[in-house]
């Protein structure tokens, strides 16, 4: 097999602590990156001229106005060459293997469209938490992943956007990243490459996921209604579009959804919304949280009152 190529996609906005640390991170792979796509999407601090000091030879970078991180790691897809596109979030890292481990992937499984590793969550600088995620296989040589639904209903999402490499043309074929939604585009992802093309994993850690960082989605008032991803996931069950066999887990995902939706909102003393998502028939296929979160939420939402 000819030497599998990557080009690597970074969205950026505004992250000049960190874009230094991501791109350093890339050029320490024993698997080098055919190339770096850096998409700027609007940024008011000095985050591009960081970019430019460094001077990398293989780093293109695009400028776009602000249209959000969809948009910006879209736009970056369509300006690559290789045929495995690579995403890493700006404040995120990879180890130096992150590369060469999912090149591995692409040996055993090479009709997958989607490849990922398990990552590590990362508090501050240098405190490292493993994920909560229910994996059924600890395979170390990488496995084909059949029940991505059954884990993320039961745990942490098994990747992030930083812990994953596609073939571009399923990425183009499931539509990419859905531009206009700044909440569960990553998982809007992940949803149709689970129903319409295969994952290959490695359970080995090989990306790293920062916590806590400024301007984070996570940290923004979160939605009072069902996110767009999930929505269209359920029309999906409804209609009869997704397997018998996959439909009971992927209500099972969408309620985990709805329950992390009315705990966020509980934590933002919105207790209104959190009650009219635990309202989802959806969300009592989680019925612990659904109990929960419930019994938190109605006598809270009567004191606010």
């Amino acid at each position: 097999m000819s030497k599998i190529q990557f080009s690597v996609i970074i969205p950026l906005y505004n992250k000049s602590s960190c874009i230094e640390r991501a791109l350093t991170s890339v050029m320490a792979q024993k698997h080098p990156a055919a190339e770096i796509i850096v998409v700027d999407d609007g940024s008011t601090d000095d985050s591009v001229d960081k970019v430019r000091a460094l001077d990398l030879d293989n780093l293109k970078l695009i400028q776009q106005p602000n249209q959000g991180v969809s948009s910006a790691r879209n736009n970056g897809v369509r300006q690559a060459s290789s045929r495995y596109i690579a995403f890493l979030d700006a404040d995120d890292t990879w180890s130096p293997f992150f590369l060469a481990k999912i090149a591995q992937l692409v040996q055993r499984f090479p009709n997958a469209g989607l490849y990922a590793s398990r990552y590590q969550k990362v508090r501050g600088e240098c405190d490292y938490l493993d994920a909560k995620i229910a994996l059924t296989h600890w395979n170390p040589d990488g496995y084909q992943m059949d029940n991505y639904f059954e884990i993320a209903a039961n745990g942490d999402l098994p990747f992030t956007a930083s812990s994953i490499v596609l073939d571009k043309q399923t990425f183009l074929k499931v539509g990419g990243f859905p531009e206009g939604e700044w909440m569960g585009e990553d998982q809007s992802l992940y949803v149709q490459v689970a129903l319409n093309s295969t994952i290959a994993y490695t359970p080995a850690i090989e990306s790293f996921y920062y916590i806590g960082i400024a301007d984070s989605a996570c940290d923004k008032a979160p939605p009072s209604t069902i996110c767009p991803f999930a929505e269209r996931l359920m029309t999906e069950i409804t209609l009869g579009k997704v397997a018998d066999r996959t439909a009971s887990m992927a209500k099972k995902y969408v309620g985990a959804h709805l329950c992390d939706l009315a705990k966020r909102n509980i934590k933002h003393r919105s207790y209104r919304a959190a009650l009219g998502l635990l309202a989802h028939p959806a969300a009592k296929s989680r019925a612990l949280h659904w109990g929960l979160y419930s019994l938190i939420a109605k006598p809270m939402s009567l004191l606010s009152r």
